[in-house]
């Protein structure tokens, strides 16, 4: 192997790192953008909740139930319909990193991070 081909070769390690590198960073943004979507999607259901328990039968607020109650049985159903979906994305987009992780230290360039051993 010449040095023009040794160099041409540490050249393409280097930009697959980067490449690599940019990939993760990437991934790790939608994974933080889901988890904080999914987190306070979360608490809106766990409120709204709470607030349909204040107009249940013995408690203080039921004499004023009615048509906003069925409303807010229906904001929950939906709330936990979404709540679902973004905490069943944001574990896909956790699962894909964590594949991507194993892939890029299995099959790690020379001189990469990932790297270990000989």
């Amino acid at each position: 192997m010449s040095l023009k081909d040794r160099a041409r070769i540490r050249a393409e390690a280097t930009e697959e790192g980067r490449q690599d590198v940019e990939q993760e960073v990437q991934i790790q943004q939608r994974l933080r953008n889901w988890k904080r979507r999914t987190m306070w999607l979360g608490v809106a259901l766990a409120l709204c909740i709470g607030v349909i328990a204040l107009f249940s039968e013995g408690q203080p607020l039921h004499q004023y139930a009615g048509a906003s109650t069925k409303f807010l049985v229906y904001l929950a159903m939906c709330l936990l319909a979404v709540f679902m979906y973004a905490a069943g994305t944001s574990y896909v987009v956790w699962n894909y990193l964590r594949d991507i992780r194993k892939i890029h230290k299995k099959f790690a360039p020379p001189g990469s991070r990932y790297r270990t051993g000989k």
